[in-house]
């Protein structure tokens, strides 16, 4: 029987008309050589033929507690009333893509019909078809969706293989691996008891080291809210923005290397760059670092609904250089690192939950006010790490368009196809009207990041050297250094 998870639940209850919880894939493919000229219709027959799988295949009911969801399984749906197709006008760009599905993104998806929607539009340069797949994050998370496409896609034109993403995760096998064995008897009545025991000691451990770390005693997370600069506001609105922007992976991952960090630290330090040039520009000024909204997966759980926590990490602090920058979020990732370590993966979902839920509470009393939880999400679920096709077609980009959750107003999801690493911008479009700009601005930061390290690493022998140097100048005359006497 389906169920619906806590985080399930949260997104479906925090959602509100100007916070839709839609999330979505789109996808650019590129006829075959010799494709018919009908290339989209013949391509939405092939999809009609596929049946509806989990977790599309759900509906939502009322639960047995008043406000939230069950689920139930609809093993004979129909996929043909929700196929929507859109003719763009001819020669249709990225840009203009991106606007209809900014419209369409909002939408609400009712709660009486399937949770899913496939568009299909035609008008694209060179008889491209565009797929967007759009359903609720209570149905789904970037894992579960990752699994999807790795049964959706091929990689050779020659396999045709008819799919349609509908099929969520039918195709799909879950990891294979020791499950621990259910208690039985009394132990299972006394297992609840003892998961929220751990769950509760957990959470104390949690806000014991928050504490110690404000107070300079010790580490552990970012406390929230309080240690959050109040930039990029904007009231709630249904109205958004879509950018892109791309990087070599072989690049970033050079900048990994020279700063000692991973990818994911290299990301979040170029998209900070860009943030702080952007707020620059418009004059805003920051005495903290601007904090980041982390979704982390807490396992491949290889099923639908979500399994995830969302943490607050600081990035660079205001002013320094962008090598520093690096060094300032590695050691700020490596706290969030630690904990999840330490912590049960209970406690930092519930610990997830209530800060969002604040969150949505401030916005909802319309508290402008109030400190926020983070300045901007930023999400890498991963991706495509060869070149793939769908029913035979060529997927050119293959892009994630997620939520932008309350009291918040960007979100940033970082991907992996072939040989880039691909941006996919967010945000309120009464934030940050032209977002592209602050697109460009983490793409441009990589060459500033690059020659910083350089510099950073030509610099280090002299200081090294400086400071041999400054130790010998401080031997007194005559006399052997402490480090050769002899300890009798």
């Amino acid at each position: 029987m389906p169920r619906l998870s806590a985080v399930d639940q949260a997104f479906l209850l925090l959602e509100t008309h100007d916070r839709p919880m839609n999330i979505g894939g789109l996808f650019v493919l590129a006829p075959p050589q010799g494709a018919h000229r009908d290339f989209a219709g013949r391509l939405v027959r092939t999809m009609l033929r596929r049946p509806v799988g989990p977790p599309f295949s759900y509906r939502l009911q009322p639960g047995p507690v008043p406000a939230l969801w069950s689920l139930v399984e609809d093993t004979q749906m129909d996929p043909v009333p929700q196929v929507l197709r859109h003719r763009l006008p001819r020669g249709t760009d990225l840009q203009g893509l991106f606007r209809e599905l900014c419209r369409l993104h909002v939408q609400p998806l009712p709660r009486d019909q399937p949770m899913w929607e496939q568009h299909v539009f035609t008008g694209l340069a060179g008889g491209r078809v565009a797929l967007y797949f759009k359903t609720h994050h209570a149905m789904i998370d970037g894992i579960g969706f990752l699994n999807l496409l790795n049964t959706m896609f091929t990689e050779s034109p020659r396999e045709h293989l008819p799919r349609a993403l509908w099929e969520g995760l039918r195709h799909f096998q879950p990891p294979t691996g020791a499950k621990p064995a259910k208690a039985s008897g009394a132990a299972a009545w006394l297992q609840p008891l003892d998961d929220a025991r751990r769950t509760g000691t957990d959470m104390l451990r949690l806000f014991w080291h928050q504490g110690l770390r404000d107070l300079g005693l010790g580490r552990g997370l970012a406390t929230p809210f309080v240690t959050t600069p109040n930039v990029l506001k904007a009231a709630p609105s249904p109205n958004r923005v879509l950018a892109h922007c791309s990087l070599p992976l072989a690049g970033v991952r050079r900048l990994a290397v020279a700063g000692g960090a991973k990818i994911n630290d290299v990301m979040l330090t170029l998209i900070d760059m860009a943030m702080h040039r952007y707020l620059d520009e418009r004059g805003i000024t920051v005495d903290r670092p601007l904090v980041a909204d982390v979704p982390v997966a807490l396992g491949d759980h290889g099923g639908t609904g979500n399994r995830i926590t969302i943490l607050q990490v600081p990035m660079g602090r205001p002013r320094v250089a962008p090598a520093q920058r690096l060094a300032d979020v590695v050691r700020e990732t490596g706290q969030m690192k630690r904990e999840m370590r330490d912590l049960d993966g209970s406690a930092l979902t519930l610990y997830s939950i209530l800060g969002h839920s604040i969150a949505s509470t401030i916005e909802s009393l319309g508290l402008r006010e109030l400190p926020m939880l983070a300045n901007v999400v930023i999400s890498n679920p991963a991706g495509l790490e060869k070149r793939v096709y769908f029913n035979g077609a060529a997927v050119e980009l293959a892009l994630p368009i997620s939520v932008v959750a309350h009291h918040q107003v960007l979100n940033i999801t970082i991907t992996t196809y072939v040989d880039a690493l691909h941006l996919t911008f967010i945000a309120l479009r009464e934030a940050i009207p032209d977002l592209q700009r602050l697109a460009d601005y983490t793409a441009e930061a990589a060459t500033d990041l690059a020659a910083d390290l350089a510099r950073a690493r030509r610099r280090a022998p002299t200081a090294r050297r400086r400071k041999a140097a400054a130790g010998t100048a401080r031997q007194p005359s005559g006399r052997r250094s402490p480090r050769h006497v002899a300890v009798r």
